[in-house]
């Protein structure tokens, strides 16, 4: 049960501010510099990418084959660690909030994606 509220929490997160963000891009709402938005929507696309594997754990289906999900795993935790030290999202985060309310959203976007890492690890072996 756990499993699944994840899923759709972060189905809710990843996929559906998508069109919204898209259209702030398009009619320029969003201030935010080039890197930010080139680095939020490759995020998104990518974990959007992790929760077809989310999918398939829970619901015991094969989606393409263990070795591209092992490789997208290693690829998003190490995408995901790189961000702590380098991300014009974050940086741009603590503009607008400060650095303790950054650091507090980031561990809470750790908390919630973890069970993706881990539904994706456990679906990949």
């Amino acid at each position: 049960m756990l499993w699944h509220i994840s899923f759709w929490l972060l189905v809710a997160l990843i996929v559906l501010p998508l069109p919204f963000k898209i259209y702030e891009y398009a009619t320029c709402k969003d201030k935010s510099s080039i890197g930010v938005k080139i680095e939020e929507m490759s995020n998104a696309l990518f974990m959007a990418v992790g929760l077809i594997a989310f999918y398939g754990y829970l619901n015991d289906q094969v989606y393409l084959f263990p070795s591209f999900w092992i490789t997208w795993l290693v690829i998003s935790v190490v995408w995901s660690v790189s961000a702590i030290f380098w991300s014009p999202k974050l940086v741009y985060a603590t503009e607008v909030m400060g650095k303790t309310k950054m650091r507090i959203f980031a561990g809470i976007g750790l908390v919630l994606y973890s069970p993706l890492f881990l539904a994706v690890y456990f679906y990949a072996i």
